[in-house]
């Protein structure tokens, strides 16, 4: 604490995260802290009648008494705050409300400072947690969903002068039509749009409007879009369009064979490519068993270690959480949108606070072989070079972050290890 600071201390516990420090500063130490400001005024203060540096004293204090005073607070404020955490050993989660301030020459300043910090949580019951695990069948219909994937996007497109059919794709420039007071009137165009002729990928209306269109070919269209459409600028709506037909491509598929599975790289046939899917198939399911589990792991120890959330770390998540749906252009009530997350974000909070009380009390720890590991395993998913891939941590995300990442890693998988697993279905229990 610095000498001779603070004077007087006093710290109320209005709720289980927040505090209110009542601070008292020396009078003694505002003084001189007054004196040290009206110095520097004296000095360069150009006042009628008085050259720089010889204007009384009183009439300096009196004419910048209260830009004096500002430069006081500036200056003692943040001091005595720190000093004040210091002494009582307390850690604010956000920054701090200064309130009720009182200075004035001669006395002690006094203020209150309103924090937040982290709620005083025992955690308790995290290991030995019982979970279930989600039963998922990579099947023979998976298998061919994803050849069929892999057979539409190596087709060749062809284009044709037929009227376009099913499957075909179709090349156009789209004019949005509004009615106006003399007529119609264009507005937004869009050139060169491409789409297949599929009825689970289009608009009903354009869908049929677009049956039997040739190359050349102009149609109106009248589209009417579902209350549910994922673009609120037109969800609900109804649009009428100019739609110009420029191509019709008939898509021809390869076949299924075993010179399609080597021309997609090193399989010796589609047996061979098969047993790929089928393994890259079973490999995204372990994950997202493993993602479910931890899913479970986090509602569980949240649910036994339930507290009181700190209002300002929940008002900033709901804040972010406005601001994202703003960015996607979204039309929505914000109260409701605030009410609808809040519990989310309590939870979220939760766990974060938990997370970090469970690491302290098991020793877990990142160490430098953590986030040298996980920039290895960022520049593998994403074929980068181990220094580009450094750089670019570097530059998008910051150190404490990765770091947050990989110690809830480290910590989901310790839950995971102590849990109890069932097999959804089974009574079978494994113990990891």
């Amino acid at each position: 604490m610095s000498q001779g600071l603070i004077e007087k201390i006093n710290v109320k516990e209005d709720r289980a995260w927040k505090r209110t420090l009542e601070i008292e500063v020396a009078a003694e130490r505002v003084d001189s802290e007054f004196e040290k400001v009206f110095k520097e005024y004296r000095g360069k203060a150009r006042i009628k009648g008085f050259r720089p540096g010889k204007a009384p004293a009183d009439m300096i204090k009196k004419r910048f008494k209260e830009a004096a005073a500002r430069e006081v607070l500036e200056s003692l404020v943040p001091e005595a705050y720190e000093a004040a955490l210091k002494q009582q050993n307390l850690t604010p989660v956000t920054a701090p409300q200064i309130v009720d301030i009182e200075i004035e020459p001669g006395s002690p300043l006094k203020f209150k400072a309103e924090i937040e910090i982290r709620p005083e949580i025992e955690v308790k019951d995290y290991k030995g947690i019982v979970v279930t695990r989600k039963e998922v069948k990579v099947t023979d219909e998976d298998i061919q969903r994803n050849l069929k994937m892999l057979q539409e996007k190596n087709a060749v497109l062809k284009p044709t002068d037929r009227a376009a059919k099913d499957g075909d794709y179709l090349v156009v420039d789209l004019e949005r039509l509004n009615p106006g007071p003399k007529g119609t009137q264009k507005t937004e165009k869009a050139e060169n749009q491409g789409t297949f002729l599929d009825s689970k990928k289009l608009l009903a209306e354009f869908y049929r409007g677009l049956q039997g269109a040739k190359p050349g070919e102009e149609k109106q269209i009248e589209a009417i879009y579902p209350k549910e459409y994922h673009d609120s600028n037109l969800a609900g709506k109804i649009v009428n369009y100019k739609v110009n037909v420029k191509e019709v491509k008939e898509t021809n598929l390869p076949e299924l064979n075993d010179d399609f599975a080597r021309s997609l790289g090193e399989f010796k046939n589609l047996d061979d490519l098969k047993q790929k899917i089928r393994e890259d198939l079973e490999g995204k399911a372990d994950q997202e068993k493993e993602k479910d589990l931890k899913n479970q792991l986090v509602r569980e120890v949240v649910k036994k270690n339930s507290f009181e959330v700190p209002q300002t770390l929940l008002k900033h998540y709901l804040d972010s959480v406005v601001t994202d749906f703003k960015k996607q252009n979204k039309e929505f009530d914000e109260s409701k949108l605030r009410e609808q997350y809040k519990g989310l974000g309590e939870n979220q909070i939760r766990w974060q606070f938990l997370m970090h009380l469970i690491a302290e009390k098991e020793k877990i720890e990142v160490s430098q072989a953590d986030i040298d590991d996980f920039t290895k395993k960022f520049a593998e998913n994403y074929k980068l070079e181990l220094d580009k891939a450094r750089q670019f941590l570097a530059r998008q995300k910051e150190l404490e972050n990765i770091k947050e990442n990989i110690l809830e890693e480290k910590v989901l998988d310790f839950l995971l290890k102590s849990a109890t697993v069932r097999d959804e279905g089974k009574s079978r229990i494994i113990t990891l």
